[in-house]
């Protein structure tokens, strides 16, 4: 299995190309003396530098000098350095509140075939197990609204949903339900919304969750709709509690969308595919209790009328049409 740094770069030949990293922090993909690679964050360096200074165990000295402070677009903020041959966004996705504004941003710096490599947390696997995946509709709302920061209801969300296992925020494996315990109150998730919506501020936020068949999905819906600048060239499977995309340029008129449902590039994953079936076995004889039981079984009348009901109610709609 490719190692985390290999997975981010298997479409780019670092050493060849002039690429752009978001949020590098301590730990950048790709080094300097790896080849010709910018780096970008919303403040510079010694305010990174102050932010993380009472972060216990957090070497602020090893922050990675930043090139480029956003101001507006990313495209107004790189300038005259544009075009690029990659961009790296580690963790930095499920933060934007356009994500359909932010592709084609990223896709204004970047060359013609140029690539845009992904790291993306697996909901299942951090503390937003306990949030819906994010679906089309949700990424479609928030690019005609075109919000600038994250909206009341996710950040509630983000704070009254965030989940705690073991201590721990991030895990490498689903963890049992029962197990999970919440990080914040719901009081304080409704004072943060309520500072969200009054104040103007922006709340760093997940503002969207995702699995790697559910981000092939809504991308694939997105590409049908011509709504990126991008192809999906390849989507992993989730490793540890992260998985990897990588979207090369394209025309969106022209863009190769995942098949729609029911063809194998919505299918889950190949773990996903395992986590299902080992949940239907685990429920299995609970199913036959419950088939078995004498309140099923007394039930049945009630069903079997229910099910008569709706024939009828359906034939009759059917008639007025």
């Amino acid at each position: 299995m490719p190692g985390r740094t290999d997975s981010l770069l298997r479409s780019i030949d670092v050493a060849s190309s002039k690429g752009l990293e978001l949020g590098p922090l301590i730990n950048p993909v790709v080094r300097r003396d790896m080849g010709d690679v910018r780096y970008i964050d919303h403040v510079d360096t010694d305010e990174l530098r102050s932010r993380y200074a009472t972060h216990v165990g957090f070497d602020v000295e090893a922050i990675v000098p930043i090139d480029y402070v956003t101001h507006g677009s990313i495209y107004d903020t790189v300038g005259p350095d544009i075009p690029f041959d990659y961009v790296i966004a580690s963790h930095v996705i499920e933060h934007v509140p356009d994500v359909i504004g932010w592709l084609g941003d990223i896709r204004s710096v970047l060359r013609d075939d140029g690539v845009l490599s992904l790291a993306i947390p697996d909901h299942r696997r951090c503390f937003d197990a306990l949030r819906s995946p994010t679906v089309t509709a949700d990424l479609i709302h928030a690019h005609l609204t075109k919000p600038a920061i994250p909206s009341p209801r996710q950040v509630f969300d983000h704070y009254s949903s965030a989940v705690a296992w073991r201590g721990l925020i991030s895990w490498d494996q689903e963890p049992p339900f029962a197990e999970l315990v919440p990080v914040h109150s719901e009081a304080e998730a409704l004072e943060r919304a309520t500072t969200a919506s009054t104040s103007g501020d922006y709340l760093d936020v997940h503002c969207w969750m995702f699995t790697p068949s559910s981000f092939t999905r809504v991308f694939g819906a997105l590409t049908r709709l011509h709504l990126v600048p991008f192809s999906l060239e390849t989507c992993s499977d989730t490793v540890g509690g992260e998985f990897f995309a990588t979207l090369r340029v394209s025309d969106p008129s022209n863009a190769s969308a995942p098949p729609v449902a029911g063809d194998e590039g919505l299918l889950p994953t190949a773990s996903e595919d395992a986590a299902v079936r080992a949940e239907l076995r685990s429920g299995g004889p609970e199913l036959k209790r419950v088939l078995a039981s004498r309140s099923w079984q007394v039930t049945k009348p009630l069903r079997v009328a229910n099910r008569q009901i709706a024939r009828v109610r359906n034939g009759v709609r059917a008639r007025l049409r």
